[in-house]
């Protein structure tokens, strides 16, 4: 698509409209980034996703999602999980 800007006030004006579109489309998504922790446990695992204890030992057992462990703490990183389940994210048919 071309366009031609005729005027100052007219490239002002197609300038703010480009960056307002674009920051309604990003602006959820950052501000849940920055709100969120990096790391969570198991039990606000099972709050996120509303997987039972058991499912997230599976996942963890067949190495389905990132978590690190140390001694008998483990925390997962939110963005692997996020990951995880855009991954595996099953599109409606229309």
């Amino acid at each position: 698509m071309e366009t031609y800007i005729t005027s100052k006030e007219e490239l002002n004006e197609t300038v703010q409209a480009a960056v307002k579109k674009l920051l309604e489309k990003e602006l959820p998504s950052l501000l849940r980034k920055a709100k969120r922790k990096e790391w969570i446990n198991t039990n606000e695992l099972m709050e996120l996703t509303g997987w039972s204890r058991r499912t997230i030992q599976y996942l963890r057992d067949k190495n389905k999602i990132p978590f690190s462990q140390e001694k008998h703490r483990i925390l997962y990183p939110t963005e692997g999980i996020e990951e995880y389940l855009r991954s595996n994210l099953i599109e409606p048919k229309e």
